[in-house]
């Protein structure tokens, strides 16, 4: 089975240096990932091969989901997400954001199942007039 490439780092670049800048990212495959602390948090995450333009490019989606405290990353987002700030949890007075993620990107297969991406868009959700 392919492994879909990581759209995240290339499309948002400066997201992924914040994560690095807050101790890494606790990812969901984390084995200590309910018992770590953490400032940088994955709660959901979806990639998908949405179609295949020739034998060896492709198009995928990406969504993911995280949660950030301390620093607001909205700047480093670009079109590809928005961040939330959240409440403040009780006895907790660390500034705590919502993070959505949304991308497709055309990539390449390389020689011994190796994937590149070679560009990125931003999703844009379809708004209804209600």
């Amino acid at each position: 089975m392919l492994e879909t490439p990581q759209l995240m780092c290339h499309a948002v670049p400066e997201f992924c240096g914040l994560q690095k800048e807050l101790g890494g990212p606790l990812t969901l495959d984390s084995d200590d990932y309910y018992d770590r602390p953490w400032k940088v948090r994955q709660n959901e995450s979806y990639s998908e091969i949405m179609k295949w333009i020739s034998p060896t490019r492709f198009v995928v989606s990406e969504e993911s989901q995280w949660q950030v405290k301390e620093r607001d990353p909205s700047a480093t987002l670009g079109q590809y997400g928005e961040a939330e700030k959240l409440e403040h949890e009780s006895g907790d007075s660390n500034d705590l954001y919502h993070v959505w993620f949304d991308a497709e990107g055309e990539c390449e297969l390389l020689p011994a199942d190796k994937t590149r991406v070679l560009r990125t868009q931003p999703v844009k959700e379809q708004k209804t007039n209600e």
